[in-house]
């Protein structure tokens, strides 16, 4: 009577086990489905980019080095008023 319902878990157990195997196994497969969508994506993203930079340098140069632009043309525009202000 005893191995008998230990039996009975055993068997739940196992077919509880087999259930979350083949869930886990759907989700990795969903997982991988979704990387290579994901790598497809940044793939395509990387081929457009390098695109653009070769056909637009001077643009992509602008768009990587904006900061920077944006600072010393607001250093010439502060360093230019100063010499006019002493000048004038």
């Amino acid at each position: 009577m005893v191995t008998d319902k230990q039996d009975q878990w055993f068997a739940a157990l196992e077919k509880e086990n087999n259930e979350r195997l083949v869930q886990l196994e759907q989700a990795m497969q969903t997982k991988d489905k979704l990387h290579l969508i994901k790598a497809g994506k940044v793939r395509k993203k990387a081929e457009a980019a390098t695109d653009f930079k070769a056909r637009h340098p001077r643009l992509s140069f602008l768009k990587r080095y904006n900061v920077i632009i944006m600072m010393l043309f607001f250093l010439l525009i502060t360093v230019g008023f100063n010499v006019s202000m002493f000048i004038g």
